[in-house]
């Protein structure tokens, strides 16, 4: 039980103390974002790239691609900048000679342990708090929703996700 939750607390008022929690831990997240970015000498779409291909890679242009959702030009120029300041790097395909795979270098993975280290640390002390119960509900939690977030990215071509903010479809008076 959370510091200052009382144990009587409906179910109700968990899941939106929950989901209070989830908000605010995307602000977070977003701001470790930011100053990673800025740690790195990268702008946050480049330092997206950096942490995909540093935790999935080495990847196809093609899979970076679509995991970012950048086009293949935004993409170019992105790599070209990673490239260029030795964060990653451009290999041949061994299984397809006409790409190319992307990799991180160890200048990215000594940034990424330096600026990510005690955050890591903190999160395996936080995480050996719980017991193996706790934990598979942890990482079924998680693990769900990181696959409705997916899913929702994914319904980009969907009509409704293309209709803008409310104030944006309002009739102008």
């Amino acid at each position: 039980m959370m510091a200052g939750a009382p144990q009587d607390t409906s179910k109700p008022d968990l899941v939106g103390a929950v989901r209070a929690e989830l908000r605010r831990l995307t602000t977070e997240i977003d701001g470790v974002d930011a100053r990673a970015a800025a740690f790195f000498g990268t702008n946050r779409t480049d330092q997206h790239c950096i942490d995909v291909v540093a935790s999935q890679g080495p990847l196809t242009a093609t899979q970076l691609a679509k995991i970012t959702s950048l086009s293949s030009g935004g993409l170019t120029v992105a790599l070209d900048r990673l490239e260029r300041a030795g964060l990653v790097r451009r290999r041949p395909n061994p299984d397809d000679r006409r790409s190319v795979l992307i990799e991180a270098t160890e200048e990215t993975r000594r940034l990424g342990r330096q600026f990510f280290g005690p955050l890591s640390r903190k999160e395996q002390e936080l995480l050996e708090r719980y017991d193996a119960d706790r934990l598979e509900a942890i990482r079924e939690f998680l693990h769900d929703l990181a696959d409705a977030l997916a899913r929702h990215q994914q319904a980009g071509s969907d009509p409704v996700s293309h209709s803008g903010p409310p104030a944006a479809n309002a009739p102008r008076r």
